[in-house]
């Protein structure tokens, strides 16, 4: 997830619009919504996904990861006003 979370960083302000749009869309869970983010930040999906989150049976965690990218995104957008 490091590498997620630095690529938000680094990202210009429609990124991190779209990065919003594809964490709150709800119709799409979690394995879907971190492909989109590799894609729209431009970073590694197999490593996005390899760093995620899991539980003891390899499932990604929703919420955890939700909340990791939720917190970076705030950060961002508050350096972005």
């Amino acid at each position: 997830m490091k590498e997620l979370l630095n690529a938000i960083k680094d990202a210009d302000k429609v990124q991190i619009d779209a990065a919003w749009a594809i964490l709150k869309y709800k119709s799409i869970g979690i394995l879907r919504k971190l492909k989109c983010l590799s894609w729209v930040l431009d970073v590694d999906e197999e490593d996005v996904l390899e760093d995620a989150p899991k539980d003891k049976d390899g499932r990604i965690l929703d919420h955890e990861t939700r909340h990791m990218i939720h917190d970076e995104l705030i950060k961002v957008s508050q350096q972005h006003e």
